[in-house]
C-alpha cells in the first residue's frame, strides 16, 4: 500500500476537516486536537459529500439526511435505517493517516 501526501499539517486545523483526492479515493481528513484522521468523503447512505457537513467534536453530520460518523473511527454512531447503496447504513472505511515533517500522508490500497 502507498502513502499519499494529500496537503500540510497547515492546512487542516484543529477541529476543522478538509476533503482530498488520493488515488482515485474522495478522502475526508480531519483534525481533532492536533491528530489527524482520514475516512471515504461520500456519506454511505446516500452518497452525500460529507466536507460540507459540520463536524461536532469528532463526529461528522452529513448536510444531507444527519448521518453523524465518527471521525475516529469511521462508526457510523446515527442515521437513516435505510440506505440507497446498501440495505443498512454501513461505517465508513478509515486510513491510516501519518504526518511525516509537515506533510499529511494516508495510506491507500
Amino acid at each position: 500500500m502507498a502513502m499519499i501526501e494529500v496537503g500540510k499539517v497547515g492546512d487542516i486545523q484543529p477541529g476543522t476537516m478538509k476533503p482530498f483526492q488520493a488515488e482515485n479515493k474522495k478522502i475526508l481528513v480531519a483534525n481533532i486536537a492536533g491528530k489527524f484522521y482520514a475516512l471515504d468523503n461520500r456519506c454511505t447512505h446516500a452518497g452525500g459529500d460529507l466536507s460540507k457537513g459540520k463536524l461536532e467534536g469528532q463526529i461528522v453530520v452529513c448536510p444531507r439526511h444527519g448521518s453523524r460518523f465518527d471521525v475516529t473511527t469511521g462508526v457510523c454512531i446515527q442515521g437513516p435505517k435505510v440506505g440507497i447503496f446498501s440495505p443498512a447504513i454501513k461505517n465508513e472505511k478509515v486510513y491510516v493517516v501519518r504526518v511525516e515533517g509537515s506533510s499529511v500522508k494516508v495510506e491507500v490500497d
